[in-house]
This record gives C-alpha cells, structure tokens and sequence, in this order.
C-alpha cells in the first residue's frame, strides 16, 4: 500500500470509532428528581492502571506479547508493554476512560468472538484475560495454463463466513495478502478461522501505486475460476489448508471518473463488488490536482463507488469526512469511464448527559457515574441494514462523553438512527432520551431521522436509584429447565405502559439462575417464557417495531400476575420464580 494510502487510512481510522453495544434511556420517573448541570466529578481525572494476563488456546501464559491499550474515540496512539515471563502485563499512569485492549504476536490471532455481542471495554482498576490463538494456514502454488510457476503474483485469502457460519461484515478485517516466490509458491498465515475464497492476480489493494505485470488481469479464484465458481477453504486455527490455482490470464476493465472535490483536496475511492456481496476490491485516492481515478483487472459484474473527502479543521473545530453518495456501476464487456462522485457533508447526532439526583437514605454515599466512562453508540433497523449499497458499515457510531457530559457522533450517514448509553454506576438507571427541538420526541422510542448534512441534538438523563435483581428459576417437579428460557420485566403502572425503556429481559443460565442492573425504582411484572427472535434481547425488545411484541409480553405478564416492587438503590439477592 502506498504512503498516500496509508494517511488516509489512518486518517480515517481516527474519524471513525470503534462500535459498542450500550443500554438505552427511559421516559421520567414519578420519583421526583433533581436536576443538576454537568460538571465534572471530583474524580474525572483519576490515574490508575490496566493490568492482565495473556494466554495462548491451552490457557498457557503467553510470553513476549505485545498489548496495546487505547482510549476509545481518541487520537492519542495507544500505549504498549510486552508480557513478561509469565504472560503478565500492567500499565500504569492512564487517565479515567473506556479502554480497548488487545494483544497481538506474529502467526497468532485474538480467539474469535460473536460480532452481534457487544465491544468490551475496559476501566481502571481492571483486569484484563486475553487469549491469542494460532492462525490457520492457506498455502499452495499458481501455475500458468502451461503447468508453470508463476512468480510474484498476489495472491488473497478473503473470508466470507466466520468459524460459526456467519458472512463476514467487515471484509477489511479479515483479508490478507501475499505473494508468490520463484517457486509459484505462496503461504497466507495468520488467519482467523472460517471459510476463505483465494485468488491471484488483479490490482487489489495495491491500485496505481505498485507496479505488477498481472495489475491489470482479472483474479483468477481457486481452482481456476471467476469469482461465482471459486471454492471454498475451510480454515481452522494452527492447521493449513493447500488450495493451487491454475491462472487464467483475463484481460480485466477499468472503472474511471474523477471526484469533484469541496475544497480542491484529495479523496480518496473505494471500490467494492455487489455481486459477490462481500469484496472490497480496493482503494485509489485522488491527490491534490489529480486529474481523476482509475481502478482496472475488473471482471463483468455489479460495483459500488463511494469516495470521501476530508476538510482538514482547526481548534477547536475537528476535521469534517465527507462522502459521495454510492454510485452502482455495472461493467460488461467493456470500460466504463467519465464517472463523476461528489462528497457531501454527512450527518450528527451531538447532545449531553444530565445527572438526575434523589436524597433517599438507601442512596447515599453511592459512586456517581463519570463522564470520563461513557459512551454513546447509535444502532439502526436491521432491515435497513440489509438494503445498504455499501456492504458494511464504513464510519463512525460511538462518542466519548466529555467532562462537561456533551458527545457528538460525527459523520453519519443519510439513515434512521437510535442513540444508547453505556455508562459504569451500579445505582444510576437511563431515565430518558429527548430530542431538543420542537416538539420533543422520545427518542429511545422512536428512530432518529438523519439526512445529508442533518444535525439532531439529544439530551440523555441518567437518574439515580437503580435497583438489582438476582434470582432463580426453578421448574415443576425437579424437570430440567429449557436452554431458551428467558425473565422480562414490565412496568405494572398504567402510566409507564409505553415507556419502553421500564421493559428488561434476560436469559435464563442453565443452573436457572439470572440477573438484572440499573433497574429504574417502581412496580414491575415478571414472566418467565422462552426468548423469541423479537424480544429476546434487551435491545430488540425495545425498537420502535417491537411495539406490538412489547405489548403481547405485556399482557402475558398481567396475566401471570407475579409483582415485583423495587425500591431505590436496593439489592434484591433471592428473587424466586418458577417457570
């Protein structure tokens, strides 16, 4: 990848954030609350450290790793240590903030995760387990039709399931590249498990910038096809796979335009493949005065253009991304060229957290929740999601809270949007989510609208008085209790029946016990049924198109008639439920 190149990314990589799952907030309380401006706590500034242990697939300690600890949504590099003899690892002199923590060694990946769980992330005073386990081996040889060696061709392994049989949703994480020796021979090592399709040739990433005779030919997919006929490699951590590719020699298209920039400055393009529905062919840019872009080695099929922009900013204002609207392309038989791509300002969703204080005696003397430890994410419909032109999600959705409790999620695209909160503060409860314009909208109920250049201002109220709830299932006669099971929670007041956020659900552990945090004081029904795909998760169950399942919970709930009544800030340990 070029110099060029590798600035823009990285100067991406700092507008963008890294995403996080967080709770929602709730409608006001009849607890009467007091509402104070948001300074920063007393303790905003503390400095401690982030300590762990790093080990390899057999729970080993993992020796001379490297860790790195960055905070989230920040410009400043992250700090690094190597773990000593014993796989410890300790940093010390951080500052208040939500951390991400990762540890990396050549050959080794991170154990794989669910993508839908959400981003952990971690405080001071944590202590971090991290295990790294080896990568999976593609290797193999590219010959010509003649049976002979071919030499310094690229070759890419591209995933496009993970090891649970899930698509791939960011193709850049998961793409390696590497080239074959005067022997055709190539090795791609270092890869997560799951499902991989390997081709050689074409330009890739290395688009205008590196040199290469096969630059302009179209991949050749393993065994020796286009993409709709190439094979799939199963790859399993810390064993090889051999895949050999015969090559084709296709003569590829091109794709070229130029990028009508705001402010004569560079862009940068990106290229994906629709019709594979994964692929992120590559990335040019459009320098200073360039007269446009090309990307070549293309075969027949469907394509997706985006190019950004960035209007460099100064104190106290950030530099802005812009971006063109995806533009389709289709090649067949021939090159397409005078595309034109224009940047437009992309949306915001800014706003601030209130602190909201009651002077019960059960609350006194608890930790208030610190700025420095909040985020706010957005989430948006599924449905949405699966209708995108873009094949992933290519911007930012999490902000930092400052020490004044203002965020602004920048550079969002034209889409419906829902803000959450994640915060740390055991007796704190989200009380709401409003829109500050006119008339206010309860916007943890309903989505959030945003358009090109849109700006939508929240206010988010965290209250204190949050109750907990530790309990247990058990089933008639002793019979062992199914692995679906679920506990909601719903409001018993008439008057907080549509408040979606006084709805909670957990899952049920095999030993039948479950466990609910930041619980808004009040009267609650309980039920125990199984989860269902609508409702069985705390985020589905409270989307504006969940209103109909919510209700049906509701009355089930009602039916069943198990209160609950929880006062502020109190413990509850030995809930009892039967199923």
């Amino acid at each position: 990848m070029s110099v060029q190149n590798v600035l823009a990314s990285f100067t991406l990589m700092l507008l963008c954030g890294v995403g996080t799952f967080a709770q929602t907030a709730a409608k006001p309380s009849a607890t009467p609350l007091t509402s104070t401006p948001a300074p920063a706590n007393t303790d905003e500034t503390t400095v401690g450290a982030i300590s762990g242990l790093v080990v390899n697939e057999s729970g080993q300690p993992f020796a001379g790793v490297q860790v790195a600890v960055r905070a989230m949504n920040s410009t400043v590099p992250p700090r690094t240590v190597i773990t000593d003899s014993e796989g410890n690892f300790r940093l010390n002199g951080l500052q208040s903030a939500l951390y991400f923590v990762s540890a990396t060694t050549p050959a080794y990946v991170t154990e794989p995760r669910d993508p839908n769980l959400p981003a952990i992330h971690y405080r001071l005073g944590d202590s971090v387990r991290l295990q790294l386990i080896r990568g999976g081996v593609i290797t193999g040889t590219v010959t010509n039709a003649a049976g002979e060696p071919m030499v310094a061709v690229a070759v890419r392994a591209w995933m496009v399931r993970d090891a649970q049989g899930r698509p791939a949703k960011t193709p850049y994480v998961f793409f390696q590249e590497q080239t074959t020796d005067d022997r055709g021979i190539y090795r791609v090592f270092g890869l997560m498990p799951g499902t991989y399709v390997v081709s050689a040739g074409g330009a890739g990433f290395s688009q205008r910038f590196q040199m290469s005779p096969y630059a302009f030919d179209v991949p050749t997919y393993a065994p020796s096809s286009t993409r709709d006929g190439a094979a799939e490699v199963t790859v399993r951590g810390g064993e090889e796979s051999s895949v050999d590719i015969r090559y084709r020699a296709e003569q590829g298209h091109s794709i070229s335009g130029a990028v009508k920039t705001t402010a004569g400055t560079g862009a940068s393009i990106t290229l994906s493949s629709t019709s594979s529905g994964f692929t992120s062919l590559g990335s040019t840019s459009q320098n200073f005065g360039a007269k446009g872009f090309e990307f070549y080695g293309l075969a027949d099929g469907e394509y997706v253009l985006v190019a950004r922009e960035i209007i460099p900013g100064s104190a106290p204002l950030p530099s802005a991304l812009l971006m063109s609207d995806p533009r389709r392309i289709t090649v067949k038989g021939a090159d397409v060229t005078g595309i034109e791509l224009v940047p437009k300002p992309l949306g915001a969703l800014t706003g601030h957290v209130v602190l909201e204080t009651i002077k019960p005696a059960e609350c006194e003397g608890k930790r208030r929740p610190l700025f420095s430890e909040m985020m706010v994410t957005t989430t948006r419909p599924e449905k949405d999601m699966e209708t995108d032109v873009l094949p992933f999600y290519p911007l930012s959705n999490s902000a930092s809270v400052d020490a004044k409790g203002s965020f602004a999620l920048r550079n969002l695209t034209p889409a419906r949007y829902m803000p959450q909160v994640e915060f740390y503060a055991r007796y704190w409860y989200l009380n709401s989510m409003t829109t500050t314009g006119t008339p206010k909208i309860d916007a943890a109920a309903n989505w959030t609208t945003l358009k090109t250049g849109d700006r939508a201002d929240i206010t988010i109220s965290l209250a204190e008085g949050a109750a907990s709830v530790r309990g247990k299932v058990s089933a008639a006669n002793g019979a062992a209790l199914p692995s679906d099971l679920g506990v909601y929670l719903v409001p018993a007041e008439r008057e907080k029946a549509t408040d979606v956020l006084r709805y909670f659900v957990t899952s049920v552990a095999g030993d039948g016990t479950f466990s609910f945090n930041n619980l808004p004081p009040g009267r609650y029904f309980s039920l125990v049924q199984t989860l269902d795909a609508q409702t069985g998760t705390l985020a589905k169950l409270r989307l504006p198109e969940s209103l109909e399942a919510r209700a049906k919970v509701r009355r089930a709930a009602e039916a069943q008639k198990t209160n609950l009544e929880l006062k502020p800030c109190q413990n509850l340990t030995d809930y009892a439920l039967k199923q």
